[in-house]
């Protein structure tokens, strides 16, 4: 992956796991929470596009090697996560349970489902949608398609009850695959080597995701989820993608890249620990607790890391 993209990640996880945190005065910070799970769902079409859309192109691109390399990266943490919940919760093998494990959660329009167990996983769910069809629609990656695609989710948006927001327009992968297909687009601009190469835009666009951040509680429920945060996360990636400017060299140094690593069993883990932590460990200041949570959730991910990466080859 792109250095800085893989930065940057951390940077949004750690957006997502706020959203997710709660102590005293301090509240869910949800607009961070929508603006991090709408950058990775663009991020994954982009990344994905660029590592394997050449082969999609000349014809060898080999389905089965490509679900595997996805799955190795995510779907055995997650059956360790849901053993985890289902063990300590003392729960009763059902229905949900057998769709989390199966990583279909997200489809059925209810909370209690596509939030059930380890909540982030619906994420993976409707993520594995997108996987399953990345080949068809790479090739399919067009204006006439842009254009149907975008018309079609306007009329979903405006036809979804608000009292539905978030079971259709969140969670639901035929939904969110719109985000990836704009990431799929996103590389298809960026290999054409069209876009700016500076680091000029780089603090305007940091200025634009607050922008974005702030005005979240003002914006309509129904575009809170991605189309508000659209307009600054795909020229962000694009501008990080080849931007070699001052937050670029900082977002390319060790720390952060090693930062960046632990993205993913820090997105799996966090909400785990965030229900455990704050309720076990000694009463202490807001912002000693929010540190103390971090530093905890970045051991046990790096844990994880190097015990996935052994076993998996990751």
């Amino acid at each position: 992956m792109i250095q800085t993209l893989q930065s940057l990640r951390f940077i949004f996880v750690m957006m997502i796991f706020m959203s997710h945190f709660s102590y005293h005065e301090i509240q869910p910070f949800d607009a961070g929470g929508d603006c991090g799970v709408a950058f990775f769902f663009v991020l994954s079409g982009f990344v994905v596009s660029l590592g394997y859309g050449r082969q999609v192109r000349e014809g060898t691109f080999s389905y089965g090697s490509f679900l595997l390399r996805r799955l190795k990266k995510f779907y055995p943490l997650h059956l360790l996560c849901l053993l985890f919940i289902f063990v300590v919760r003392h729960s009763a093998l059902e229905w949900k349970t057998i769709l989390n494990a199966l990583l279909l959660q997200s489809w059925i329009p209810v909370p209690d489902y596509y939030f059930s167990y380890n909540g982030v996983s619906w994420f993976l769910s409707s993520i594995l949608f997108c996987y399953l069809v990345f080949p068809w629609a790479y090739k399919h990656v067009t204006r006439a398609w842009l254009t149907a695609i975008l018309g079609a989710y306007i009329v979903v948006v405006i036809m979804t009850p608000y009292d539905k927001v978030n079971a259709i327009l969140y969670v639901n992968p035929l939904i969110r695959f719109v985000d990836f297909y704009l990431g799929m687009v996103l590389c298809r601009i960026y290999e054409r080597g069209t876009f700016c190469q500076t680091g000029r835009w780089e603090l305007l666009l940091i200025a634009a995701v607050i922008m974005t951040l702030a005005i979240y509680p003002l914006c309509d429920a129904k575009l809170r989820n991605a189309p508000l945060y659209w307009i600054v996360i795909i020229p962000l990636i694009l501008t990080f993608a080849r931007s070699q400017g001052f937050v670029s060299q900082l977002l390319q140094t060790k720390p952060m890249l090693f930062l960046g690593s632990l993205t993913m069993p820090l997105f799996m883990t966090h909400q785990i620990l965030l229900g455990i932590l704050p309720r076990k460990l000694p009463e202490m200041p807001t912002i000693l607790m929010v540190a103390v949570c971090v530093l905890i959730a970045l051991v046990v991910s790096w844990c994880i890391q190097i015990i996935f990466s052994r076993l998996f080859r990751l």
